[in-house]
């Protein structure tokens, strides 16, 4: 089973910077060549006609202005990463993998692999006539396509770009995890002692596990599997990651378990449910650091932490078991409860922000908001932090004479209607 590796190639194309280029340089040039087999077999209209100068002219002029607007994005790119570095150091994954920065440069490229297949193949005189038709409207597209860029990185600079960015991934996440066919339960702790304990070969962070292969391995060899590590974890070499109940399997079992469980350098997005949370609780951290000082950038944050506390408020949290098509528990993975997901999204924010009356109106409203609209069962964990609230504000406020105004709720912070 290779699970695992093929996981950790695609994480590693997808967040290169180098791939997709590479494939627009490729295909720009094989293009170039299929248009000059097609040129010769087909009968352009005069209008079309171009004189060899010319059209050498015109596939130079393509080269160097697609070549330097290629330069430049690359450039700028640079740029917005180093300043994101300092910002949103745990966003940058996902910067990587900015499909319109990837897709413009990859276009640039082509352009230039293509004007310069052109050139070089043939020589002037054979330049052809189709191929210089196609060299001006790349060169057209190019321009657009740079205009548009600088229009997307300008907006993609603001925090709160970067906040509704990680909460869509978030919730794309999320629902699909849901609606992913597992059927899945809460499952109690097991009395017998595993017939084998499966342990980390490296240290590192476990970016993925594939439950639908554990269930598999588990119901063909009939024993039941106990995950130790959920996605997220940093586990050392050494650390048990997997329990394993029931059949002795046999000795190849260890290298089977670890090609499902991926492990990286760094947590990632795609089969982490907190590590949203972490970016937009860290960018909220900094904004309230006393360097930056920035409360309203805070809530703005918050306001993405509320709508995915409300997306898993409805979904089953907490350890759950997945079971094979004849019913049969047969893999455990921990999970993070909501009482979990709730002190991550809240307590730092409540700790760095507790001299911001803007932080401290817009926590409490966020936290009376989803006492309305959680279910029954969650509301004692929401209680419990507005508990904390009261007491946060009793150290910070007390005797003040704004204590009074920090007590109100305001979706907006401070300014919100109908607010003291």
């Amino acid at each position: 089973m290779l699970w695992a590796r093929f996981f950790r190639i695609r994480q590693n194309l997808v967040g290169s910077l180098w791939f997709f280029p590479l494939i627009g340089l490729i295909a720009g040039g094989l293009f170039a060549l299929l248009v000059r087999a097609v040129d010769a077999v087909v009968t352009l209209p005069s209008a079309w006609h171009v004189e060899p100068s010319s059209a050498e002219e015109l596939l130079t002029i393509v080269v160097e202005v697609a070549g330097v607007l290629a330069g430049f994005v690359v450039a700028v790119s640079v740029v917005v990463l180093e300043l994101h570095a300092d910002s949103f150091p745990r966003y940058l994954r996902l910067l990587y993998r900015d499909r319109f920065h990837l897709s413009t440069v990859t276009v640039l490229l082509g352009t230039v692999a293509f004007a310069f297949t052109l050139l070089v193949i043939g020589g002037t005189s054979e330049i052809p006539q189709l191929g210089v038709g196609i060299s001006g409207i790349l060169l057209i597209a190019s321009f657009a396509l740079f205009v548009v860029f600088l229009n997307h990185l300008v907006h993609q600079l603001r925090p709160v770009a970067v906040a509704a960015e990680v909460t869509k991934t978030a919730q794309k996440l999320i629902l699909s995890r849901e609606q992913s066919g597992e059927s899945v339960a809460p499952e109690e702790e097991p009395t017998e002692e595993p017939a084998l304990v499966i342990r980390a070969r490296r240290s590192g962070s476990v970016q993925a596990v594939s439950e639908t292969a554990l269930v598999r391995w588990a119901s063909q060899r009939d024993c039941h599997l106990r995950s130790k590590v959920a996605a997220g974890d940093y586990v050392i070499a050494g650390q048990p990651v997997m329990e394993i109940y029931g059949k002795r399997p046999s000795s190849d079992s260890t290298e089977q378990i670890h090609a499902m469980v991926a492990m990286g350098i760094e947590r990632t997005i795609e089969r982490d449910p907190a590590f949203p949370f972490r970016i937009l609780v860290d960018s909220a951290a900094r904004a309230l650091s006393s360097a930056i000082n920035d409360p309203t950038t805070a809530v703005q944050m918050l306001d993405y932490i509320e709508e995915l506390l409300r997306t898993i408020a409805p979904m089953p949290l907490g350890a759950m078991a997945y079971f094979d098509e004849s019913g049969q528990s047969r893999l455990v993975m921990p999970g993070r409860t909501w009482a979990d997901y709730l002190t991550l999204a809240v307590t730092e924010i409540r700790e760095y922000g507790a001299s911001s009356i803007q932080v401290m109106r817009r926590l409490r409203a966020m936290l009376e908001d989803l006492c309305e609209v959680i279910p029954d069962d969650r509301r004692p964990a929401v209680e419990a932090e507005l508990s904390r609230l009261d007491q946060t504000l009793a150290a910070s406020f007390g005797g003040q004479v704004d204590h009074d105004r920090a007590t109100v709720p305001d979706r907006q912070g401070i300014g919100g209607p109908g607010r003291g």
